[in-house]
């Protein structure tokens, strides 16, 4: 797989629906939409994008041993599905809390508090550890030269549409902010779902053959 195409294409989708659920950074860009402007929340959805690169190439680099780790221990991809059926039946039952509290106008960088938010933001690492498992188990991705920069380049696009959207969005997220998480949660759950039943899938064949 020397496509880079594809890579960029599957660097975007996954960080695209990484970037959905609602997290500390995703609120920051809604409430910045909401206190200030676009412009003041796009700057830190540029900067959050920046940040997201750096944290696909450390997974990048720990996702080598986790692919190669997985082509050789069936029940490692056991323990994969089982997780990912375990997290799409919480993220689906669990009760959405999201929260836009206001804070008083004051002077500062939206772009060091993307990046300070983005860097803080503890789930970043491992989301991109368990996607580049994942990703491992259908496509044979070499993350080398021009591929490894078409696959970061998907990733900051498919960061930065996803800010976008939720800059779109902000006005009806602001009054319909319980609905819109519970649809999401649903979404992902759905998605984590199929990840779980294909991976499980993928193990009981490899035992038949």
């Amino acid at each position: 797989m020397d496509n880079p195409l594809l890579y960029a294409l599957v660097g975007f989708l996954a960080c695209f629906i990484g970037t959905i659920p609602f997290g500390p950074i995703n609120l920051s860009v809604v409430k910045t939409t909401v206190d200030y402007d676009r412009r003041s929340c796009l700057t830190i959805a540029f900067a959050a994008s920046l940040i997201e690169i750096l944290q696909a190439l450390i997974a990048i680099s720990f996702g080598m041993l986790i692919g190669t780790f997985l082509d050789s221990n069936l029940l490692f991809k056991f323990f994969l599905a089982f997780v990912s059926i375990v997290l799409a039946v919480f993220i689906f039952t669990r009760k959405p809390k999201p929260t836009l509290q206001r804070e008083a106008d004051r002077p500062g960088s939206f772009f060091r508090k993307g990046l300070i938010i983005s860097a803080l933001n503890p789930q970043a690492v491992p989301f991109w550890i368990f996607a580049l498992a994942a990703i491992s188990q259908y496509f044979e991705f070499q993350y080398i030269g021009l591929t490894l920069v078409a696959f970061l380049a998907g990733v900051f696009v498919g960061k930065l549409m996803a800010l976008y959207g939720f800059v779109v969005a902000s006005s009806y997220l602001k009054t319909h902010l319980q609905e819109s998480s519970t649809l999401v949660n649903r979404l992902l759950a759905g998605i984590l779902l199929f990840i779980g039943l294909s991976q499980g899938w993928n193990a009981v064949t490899s035992l038949l053959v």
